[in-house]
């Protein structure tokens, strides 16, 4: 009976000293026998699958190391072992996933040198590997390593550019630009992107540039500069030096710009006409000075600072269509895009267009947030985004918006803005794990934002110090304030778990999961199911919901994993019909995946299990033939089979597919066809094709007297049946293999020939 531990540690006994010994053959008998006894043994299996590899047996070793990860998906000898198979077997692209995955193993450990070794190692064998490369980024970033890490945001920036997506290398290169403001080498990154030749991450080197002394030329230009006005334009840079907030900010950054076209672009054909619009300009005369800025735009000219600049002096005049358009000229200028984008979104506000208005103030956010995190942040930060761009379509508050603009507007008045920003997000960061990344948005829509983030903060220290009663009262006084606030419900639910409160944080997590999904959040609400699942797995209810999140975010692998693993908690709780039927939607699923055959493989497997156990040997052949015909060289399922049609008595089928079995045994391995035969015959001793069989194969393995007595045994039940041409066949089979007694049998073959020969 299976389950014994004692004859279980025996057969280990022997297995680990027979694989010591290399003797194996018997190693993995003996493994087979502790998996006899325990079939989901971790080790047995993970050492029958290295006695494989050691015997080249490499697809029984991959499935070996399959069955381990399935129980341990973490397991890095199996992952090791795995990623070896498919680099060796020429799926290098599968081969890079499994580094990824060790990669991941070792990051979770906080090893982030054996982390980047594999992740590097999965860049190596497939060369759209951004994750991998992203991974290597972030860890170096978080050793301090900033240049090499920079250096891998720009490799990143280089495979988007090769792919076309611009705004995605971008991203890349702004990354590395947080790491490394003043490197020459972003600069050039930047430059080839816009010019369309390709980025060099190796011009980021592995030291900072020498500072670069200014030459006698320098000093020269700089007084013959500082004694004389040349244009007469000292007066425009003076009145407009940065002092105010975000968009007066940038007007005076554009006029800036403007005034200094003629210095910094003197070949420009436009630069008079622009100069002349700006002196007209300066003296009030705004409807000349806009024909002129026009004359130039008709002209050719393309400055993103004069769009803008141009667009703040339609808005001024109440020209609004005008405005608009300008400024969304100038919004494709990464210098005025977040100021063009706000000035958008007041201008759409102020016409009544809500909707349109919400889209330009949350994109501006976006852009500006954006820059301020890397990595994973930068990741969930854009889906939050999304989110809540979505949650803002079609019809909008007009109330709820107007707050949102007016809180925008006082936070970016101030001149200070940017520093401002940054302590935000500093303050944000300290209360939020990566996948819980707070947006700006949230942190300037939410009233009480010092609370919240003084609350989030006082918590995550009282439950460093086991003050857990005193975290939840905290905590609970701060949603009394902000209500609506949904990462302080989540805190109030980590605070229950320290709590031993498991039940009730589950159902708060189950509440800041719905309401996410009523925000148009579903990423969120994914994570919060992830949570309650990791509390309690076998809660099919809410695996159902998480299907039906993955399923409409359109994720369809992930749909499918967890279809698996509820159907497999079906089963556990005795629901065995669930199962089954979760298991055939599961099936359906699959036919769309990439990865068909091996998810039907594994989910025709799951249900053959079943059926077997259930004594259904009509459904358990069934989900066996489907099996065999994903996998004709598979022996495990054409043995299972050939053992159900045994079982049904379906003699024919059987009888065809052990003669297939027998075929692949004979090619591997001849005397696992004694062995089979000998199984065979010893559940159906009366069957005399096996019996024949059985007696063929102890011949070719020079077991004389052992096929001579099958062959007795045969020729008996053959006449015992009044097959007396087949006893005849099989009494002329002993005499060809020279028994003592061999005129013994040549007077039996005379006696039932009638004296013939």
């Amino acid at each position: 009976m299976a389950g014994d531990q004692r004859k279980f540690q025996v057969a280990m006994t022997h297995a680990d000293r027979f694989s010591q010994e290399g003797k194996w053959t018997e190693a993995m008998r003996a493994y087979r026998f502790a998996l006899a006894e325990f079939p989901n043994s971790e080790a047995a299996i993970m050492g029958f699958g290295r006695v494989a590899l050691a015997m080249d047996q490499i697809e029984i070793a991959r499935r070996g190391f399959s069955q381990v990860l399935k129980l341990n998906p973490t397991n890095l000898n199996a992952l090791g072992h795995m990623a070896d198979i498919q680099e060796r077997s020429g799926q290098l692209d599968a081969a890079a996933e499994t580094y990824l995955r060790v990669g991941n193993v070792h990051a979770s450990k906080e090893d982030f040198d054996a982390a980047i070794d594999s992740w590097t190692r999965a860049t190596k064998l497939s060369s759209g590997q951004t994750n991998a490369h992203l991974k290597i980024a972030d860890a170096l970033a978080r050793q301090g390593k900033v240049r090499q890490a920079a250096r891998e945001y720009l490799q990143l920036a280089a495979m988007y550019q090769r792919r076309g997506d611009n705004a995605q290398a971008t991203k890349h290169i702004e990354a590395a630009q947080m790491l490394l403001p003043d490197d020459p080498g972003i600069a050039a990154a930047f430059e080839s992107l816009e010019t369309g030749s390709p980025i060099q991450p190796q011009k980021i080197g592995e030291a900072p540039p020498e500072p670069v002394e200014p030459t006698a030329l320098d000093d020269e230009l700089d007084d013959l500069f500082d004694d004389d006005d040349l244009f007469g334009i000292e007066h425009i840079e003076a009145a407009n030096q940065p002092t105010g907030g975000l968009v007066d900010g940038a007007r005076q950054d554009a006029l800036a710009e403007l005034a200094n076209i003629l210095f910094e672009d003197s070949d420009n054909p436009h630069a008079m006409v622009i100069m002349q619009a700006l002196n007209l300009q300066s003296n009030d005369n705004v409807p000349e000075a806009i024909n002129l800025y026009q004359q130039a735009i008709q002209s050719g000219a393309t400055q993103g600072a004069m769009y803008f600049n141009l667009g703040f002096l339609y808005r001024e005049r109440g020209q609004l269509n005008e405005a608009a358009e300008m400024l969304e000229r100038s919004a494709t200028d990464p210098k005025y895009k977040i100021s063009s984008l706000f000035s958008l979104g007041l201008i759409y506000q102020s016409t009544g267009k809500f909707d349109v208005a919400a889209k330009y103030f949350i994109e501006a956010l976006k852009t500006l947030d954006l820059q301020t995190v890397s990595g994973q942040r930068s990741y969930a930060l854009a889906q939050t985004y999304e989110n809540l761009a979505e949650s803002y379509s079609g019809q909008v508050d007009a109330d709820k918006l107007n707050k949102f603009a007016e809180t925008l507007q006082r936070f970016f008045a101030n001149s200070d803005w940017q520093q401002r920003v940054y302590e935000a997000r500093q303050r944000m960061n300290k209360v939020g794990d990566e996948k819980d990344t707070m947006s700006l948005a949230e942190f300037l829509e939410t009233p009480e934002t010092e609370v919240v983030i003084t609350t989030l903060a006082l918590t995550g220290e009282f439950m460093k110090n086991n003050l857990f009663a005193t975290a939840s009262e905290e905590c609970l006084r701060a949603i009394q304030k902000a209500p609506s606030f949904l990462p302080l419900h989540s805190r109030l639910a980590e605070i229950m778990l320290k709590q031993d409160r498991t039940d009730q944080a589950i159902t708060k997590y189950l509440y800041i999961a719905n309401v996410y999904q009523m925000r148009y959040q579903p990423e969120q609400s994914v994570n919060m199911y992830q949570k309650i699942l990791k509390l309690a797995p076998m809660d099919v209810t809410v695996r159902s919901k998480l299907i039906d999140m993955y399923t409409s975010l359109g994720n369809a692998q992930q749909a499918l994993r967890q279809y698996l693993v509820l159907a497999d908690s079906y089963y556990q709780l005795a629901q065995v019909e669930r199962a089954l039927e979760k298991y055939n939607e599961a099936l359906r699923m699959a036919n769309n995946s990439p990865d068909a055959e091996n998810l039907k493989v594994d989910i025709l497997s799951r249900m053959a299990d079943i059926y077997n156990q259930r004594f259904d040997w009509a459904n358990a052949a069934a989900s066996y033939q489907e099996l065999h015909k994903l996998d004709p060289k598979n022996e495990l399922f054409l043995r299972r089979l050939t053992e159900l049609y045994f079982r049904q008595n379906r003699l024919s089928d059987a009888t065809s597919s052990l003669d297939k079995l027998i075929g692949i045994y004979q090619r591997q391995n001849p005397l696992q066809v004694l062995e089979l035969l000998k199984e065979l015959s010893s559940f159906y001793p009366d069957n005399l094709n096996l019996r024949q069989r059985l007696a063929i194969a102890y011949a070719q393995n020079n077991r004389k007297s052992e096929a001579i007595a099958e062959y007795d045994a045969l020729g008996e039940m053959q006449l015992e049946k009044g097959l007396r041409d087949e006893a005849v066949q099989t009494i002329q089979a002993i005499i060809n293999l020279g028994p003592d007694d061999v005129e013994g049998y040549r007077r039996l073959l005379g006696q039932i020939g009638g004296g013939a020969l």
